[in-house]
Formats: C-alpha cells, structure tokens, sequence
C-alpha cells in the first residue's frame, strides 16, 4: 500500500512522518501510565538483569568510576608459585604433585 501523504493511519498504526509536538498538559500514556522521554529517568535497584542487556552493551568504559573501584577491590587474586610440568611415573608421583598444587593454590587465595 502506498500513501501520498506523510502522516496516515491504519486501524492498528499511526505513522507521523514530520514533528509531533505536545504544548502544555499534553502527553503519552501507556495503559494509563504516563511515559516519561525526557531522559533522566533513574532505574530502580536490582531491576537491570543479564536479560535485559544487549550484547557488549555494558563496557568497563562505560561505568561509573565509583563502581569500577568497588569491582577492581574485589577481584584480588595473587598469582600462584610457578609449578614445573610433571616429572611423576606413577601414581604416587602424580598424587605428591596434586598435593603440592593444591598446597600453592591455598596460599595464593586461589583454593579455599
């Protein structure tokens, strides 16, 4: 269907094709809710969820310098003691060498 006109409707959709300008009391309601676009609406606690974000939408870049710090404290890890590649032959090698990893990984705060 083509339309002459920049601004049509159709039983199910209004399409302005120039400026929609609201003076005075006017706004937009959805389901009698005011819709606010000004922009500088605040988002409630807890309502941003992993489902909600897009992909790579949320970068290091594009956070608050208070939470990057608050992140950047808890991420602690220390590296862990070099460890050699095995030298074992048999089984009882293999398990002092488990061992021995573990006892590094515990001190590095990397294994409870």
């Amino acid at each position: 269907m083509s339309y002459l006109t920049k601004n049509h409707a159709t039983p199910d959709k209004l399409t302005i094709g120039g400026e929609l300008a609201f003076v005075g009391d006017g706004k937009i309601t959805k389901d009698g809710t005011p819709v606010n676009l000004g922009g500088s609406a605040q988002l409630a606690d807890g309502s941003v969820t992993t489902a909600k974000l897009a992909n790579g939408a949320v970068t290091v870049a594009k956070l608050d310098s208070s939470l990057t710090n608050t992140i950047n404290g808890k991420l602690t890890a220390t590296k862990a003691a070099a460890v050699p590649d095995t030298a074992a032959t048999d089984a009882a090698g293999v398990l002092a060498e488990l061992r021995d990893l573990k006892t590094k990984l515990r001190a590095a705060g990397i294994l409870a």
